[in-house]
């Protein structure tokens, strides 16, 4: 019998001193219908004001929903029958680099408003699903994943895997980091997102499915519920206000609309048909990681502002990253591809004031991706900078109208960079646009460098036009890179884009990199006019 009794008693003991060391990390702030805890094997019914802990397993019925506000002031907010695993919290009170959120989305969906947790520390913050982990920056945003639950609004079953939507900035940065075997991949405001396993790549959604909720109903669909649970909330608030006291995020940006087509491309992404009035021409210059060797990284597009996520005002506007939806980029066809980039690190605005109303800067962090069949990512970093410009778009028919030839000037742009994170300068000599011929044309190029000089030949090159959107013109021409860094032939790509109510000024993206000898790379983008004479 004493031996008996001696183990009875160590686990009575065990088990005591396991509740006293699993602290409290949040509390309910809302329960509706069935919403259950599992906790060392045991389910425990929550309601208003229960406490959850570490290695809480949280669990919603049918017309059910659970909203937990944490320590450090991040609200989860969960939808019908799904289920999430707290897998390690702490939060001391402050970031001291010791703080953990990390959860598991087990099934269903949430949405999450990120509090202290991650907002400096960015690797303390993780979501983690059977395809791919979500990471913060300040984010509120939610996701779904689907494994054969999920519904489209005709009532056929969608694919499964993991969709997400970047909903607002908790603190003031607004994007989702997504990470699976393939690599990382970063969504701003607006944007929605589905990976379908750990091994491909997310592919851009331009509309968010039907399943990915942002708004929680609840018990409401059942009548009154139950009184003492807190879940009267649901009918004036929910998941669509910030439970925290503060007022709500700002809502996303307005869209461009989309039609998006059963049509696929041999990697299975479904192919999608942008339409809109765009009103902002951007060019943009960087080495390209995923073009054939010697091709240049020029490009530029025509944008609706709800397709740009900006900073500041006036002069001290900076992009923060942009959406290209198929058939806007400044090329032939306008493109096959949706891009979508967002910034990270530090943005250097070089913009002074202007009469175009223009601004430009650099990137030395963040990421470019393009959907083409297999989406892919080009990383921006101090010796791959992004080199960025936009203004106002000139209409097509306005170029398309004027007459006579003109010399362009250079006046204004980025400082030009290099591999080897070096600044330097860029001149181009008897630049020329011909309205009569539609051409423009140039005797030459170059870049100059502490231990790069660049030079090329001379361009002629035709004035293209999109329709509905704006004039633009494409080049390449060749010439050679010297210096203690770089040896041998080199191209150079540009990119231009008519800008300014009477199109009078030419944004140009301008990239070179070598096509022998030790690799290197060099970029700009500049602005020419030929006002007030045109």
């Amino acid at each position: 019998m004493r031996p008996h009794l001696s183990r009875l008693l160590a686990v009575v003991f065990v088990a005591a001193v396991g509740q006293a060391m699993a602290a409290e990390v949040g509390r309910v702030l809302l329960a509706a219908g069935d919403t259950v805890a599992v906790r060392d094997k045991q389910v425990i019914k929550l309601t208003f004001g229960s406490t959850v802990q570490e290695r809480d397993v949280l669990r919603t019925g049918p017309a059910s929903n659970l909203q937990v506000r944490f320590l450090d002031e991040s609200v989860l907010s969960m939808r019908e029958n799904s289920e999430i695993r707290i897998d390690e919290f702490r939060f001391t009170g402050k970031e001291d680099g010791t703080e953990r959120a990390f959860f598991r989305l087990l099934k269903g969906g949430l949405r999450m408003i990120t509090g202290i947790v991650g907002r400096t520390n960015h690797q303390n913050y993780r979501m983690s699903t059977v395809t791919a982990t979500i990471g913060v920056r300040g984010t509120d945003y939610a996701a779904t994943l689907c494994q054969q639950d999920c519904r489209n609004p005709d009532g056929s079953l969608a694919k499964d895997g993991l969709y997400g939507r970047v909903i607002g900035a908790s603190f003031g940065t607004n994007r989702n980091v997504v990470t699976n075997e393939t690599g990382e991949y970063l969504f701003g405001i607006g944007q929605n997102y589905h990976v379908p396993d750990a091994k491909t790549p997310p592919q851009l959604l331009l509309e968010p499915p039907a399943f990915v909720a942002t708004r929680l109903e609840g018990q409401k669909q059942r009548g009154k519920p139950p009184a003492g649970t807190g879940s009267e909330q649901v009918a004036v608030g929910g998941a669509q206000q910030d439970p925290r006291g503060a007022t709500s995020p700002p809502p996303p940006p307005e869209l461009l609309q989309f039609v998006a087509t059963e049509s696929r491309g041999t990697g299975g992404n479904p192919v999608v048909v942008g339409s809109g009035a765009p009103t902002i021409a951007g060019v943009g210059a960087l080495f390209d990681s995923l073009g054939f060797p010697g091709e240049p990284g020029d490009g530029g597009g025509f944008f609706a502002p709800s397709n740009v996520t900006l900073s500041g005002t006036g002069t001290s506007t900076v992009l923060l990253g942009f959406t290209l939806p198929v058939g806007f980029s400044a090329e032939p066809g306008g493109g096959n591809s949706a891009v979508i980039a967002s910034s990270s690190g530090t943005i250097i605005n070089e913009t002074v004031p202007n009469s175009l109303n223009a601004n430009w800067g650099r990137w030395t962090g963040g990421t470019l991706t393009d959907f083409d069949e297999t989406p892919a990512s080009i990383s921006v970093s101090p010796t791959n900078q992004f080199h960025y410009l936009f203004g106002p778009l000139t209409p097509p028919e306005v170029v398309a109208a004027k007459t006579g030839s003109f010399p362009l000037s250079l006046v204004q742009g980025t400082t030009p960079t290099n591999n080897i994170n070096e600044t330097g300068s860029f001149f181009a000599t008897g630049m020329n646009v011909n309205f009569m011929t539609r051409v423009v044309s140039a005797s030459g190029f170059g870049f100059n460098f502490q231990t790069q000089f660049w030079s090329f030949s001379g361009i002629s090159t035709p004035i293209q036009f999109a329709t509905g959107k704006g004039a633009f013109i494409n080049a390449v021409t060749t010439g050679f890179c010297s210096g203690s860094s770089c040896g041998g032939a080199a191209n150079l790509g540009m990119t231009g884009i008519f800008m300014g109510p009477n199109g009078d000024h030419l944004g140009v993206g301008f990239n070179a990199v070598t096509t022998s000898g030790p690799p290197a790379h060099a970029s700009t983008a500049k602005i020419f006019t030929c006002a007030p004479s045109c």
